[in-house]
């Protein structure tokens, strides 16, 4: 680690520090803009000295996880910012308030409507979903982590399946994804246990067989609803760098499929 990158930060952020969203005095006979260093030491709990150390990149001045915690808390760093400090330190960033980042990510997939939309776990189970998925897809957050888990769907499933008019296409594509995304934690019981339910089947071992391995990319879909209309969706996956986690949101491909997914959100 280079500490004067992180003390420079630091630095800048204190100095630049809006004292009307800080625990601190504000008189006018301050010299400096900011905070000063025994602020941000005591807001922090740590001694002003090793503080300092830490801001003027001393040499063995790299602070512990906790300590560098406190640090961007005590600055009001964003979520963002403190990524950032903690890269700068190699240290492992804290891991996101999961409520918070549900709520968000809740409130996302409702903004999405009428388009159908899911959130996967790294392990491409799906953790929620729009109503619009739900209806088209006959999802329910009751079914346990296997059934709801994406690849066992799309092999387990017979709605998917019949639902699905390019079932073959989408199932060879996602068995590469899966053999990517297993390579990264070849350990997990979970991932084996998804392996288990699908390596029977003919499509899946195909696929399986000839080492295919591919990463999301945008896909089209075409599929059919319990009325019978065909519907063509581009499927597109975006990864949450934070939590890993998976965002899906299917498209309209048409304005016939666009005018229908309106039509089955009123219902």
């Amino acid at each position: 680690m280079n500490e004067k990158f992180l003390g420079h930060f630091f630095r800048y952020k204190r100095t630049t520090a809006d004292l009307t969203t800080f625990a601190v005095s504000q008189t006018k006979s301050r010299r400096t803009p900011g905070l000063t260093r025994e602020e941000v030491a005591t807001l922090a709990n740590v001694s002003t000295d090793w503080y300092t150390r830490i801001e003027q990149g001393r040499t063995g001045s790299t602070p512990s996880s906790d300590v560098l915690l406190a640090l961007c808390q005590a600055l009001q760093l964003t979520p963002a910012e403190t990524e950032y400090a903690f890269n700068l330190t190699g240290l492992v960033p804290p891991v996101p308030n999961l409520q918070d980042t549900n709520q968000q990510l809740d409130d996302f997939l409702t903004a999405m409507l009428p388009k159908p939309a899911y959130v996967m776990s790294q392990q491409l189970t799906i953790e929620a979903a729009n109503s619009a998925y739900t209806k088209m897809f006959e999802w329910r957050k009751t079914q346990s982590p296997l059934e709801r888990n994406l690849i066992w769907r799309i092999f387990n499933d017979p709605y998917y399946q019949t639902s699905l008019v390019n079932w073959t296409q989408y199932a060879q594509f996602m068995t590469a994804v899966f053999r990517n995304l297993y390579s990264q934690t070849s350990d997990s019981k979970f991932l084996y246990q998804v392996f288990q339910s699908v390596n029977q089947n003919p499509t899946f071992l195909s696929v399986w067989n000839s080492l295919k391995v591919a990463t999301f990319e945008p896909q089209r879909l075409f599929v059919q609803t319990h009325d019978h209309q065909e519907l063509y969706l581009v499927e597109n996956t975006f990864e949450i760098p934070a939590t890993h986690q998976f965002i899906v949101v299917e498209n309209a491909g048409d304005m016939t499929t666009h005018n229908h997914l309106a039509h089955i959100e009123t219902k």
